[in-house]
């Protein structure tokens, strides 16, 4: 198995770094703390090398403080290059929440060259006014099933003014007995109500030999 490379490395302090600033972040704002909200998140990239689409749907189910929920997330990738096959990935989940932080779950993944496989989840949240923080860790129960590790990071200030900063990161790697696929993509903008826009990055790395592929264009989301 190849050394662990230095990419894998940032993120991973990336996402132990984003843990503990949440965890500040809810101790200092625990009068401000929110139950997750039902809310479903729509996003288009126009790049240089690709288009892509993103559909995340995060519900409770019954009230804003059931234990119950349902998520789910589509990502759609679309190139310029006729010769390159789209490519996309699907995942459904309900989960049980533990505490207003941790859950476990079970649910499915879909992809292009994976096919369809059945998959456990944990996952760890925390959701202020200003930041929103989701790390879930999960396995893919088949006998040729991968590791997987995704992180969503999101900050914008309530700060009562018409237009907010608005940053978001979203990393994610999956692994068998090699590197199978990863990727972080990048989002720096301005938000103004549900709507946010910017400038909009995206990294990803293939296979054993990390092959990597950029995307830089802008982006526009809607949160409804």
């Amino acid at each position: 198995m190849k050394p662990f490379p230095n990419f894998l490395l940032k993120l991973t302090l990336v996402f132990v770094s984003s843990f503990f600033t949440s965890l500040a972040f809810a101790q200092q704002d625990s009068a401000d703390y929110i139950p997750a909200q039902s809310t479903v998140l729509v996003e288009a990239v126009i790049g240089n090398n690709y288009n892509t689409y993103q559909v995340i749907l995060s519900k409770q189910i019954g009230s804003p403080y059931s234990k119950y929920s349902f998520y789910s997330m589509v990502n759609y990738d679309m190139y310029h290059d006729e010769n390159t096959l789209d490519n996309y990935f699907l995942q459904s989940i309900f989960f049980y929440s533990f505490t207003e932080h941790i859950g476990a779950g079970v649910g499915i993944n879909s992809k292009p060259f994976g096919g369809t496989k059945p998959i456990i989840a944990l996952s760890y949240s925390v959701y202020t006014e200003s930041i929103g923080l989701y790390i879930q860790p999960s396995y893919e129960t088949h006998k040729d099933g991968l590791f997987e590790l995704f992180a969503l990071f999101n900050w914008a200030p309530n700060n009562g003014k018409t237009f907010q900063p608005y940053f978001k990161l979203e990393a994610y790697t999956s692994f068998g007995d090699e590197h199978s696929y990863s990727y972080h993509n990048w989002r720096l903008g301005l938000q103004y109500k549900i709507i946010r826009l910017g400038p909009a990055l995206n990294m990803a790395y293939f296979g054993t030999d990390f092959t990597n592929a950029s995307n830089w264009g802008g982006f526009v989301s809607i949160r409804i």
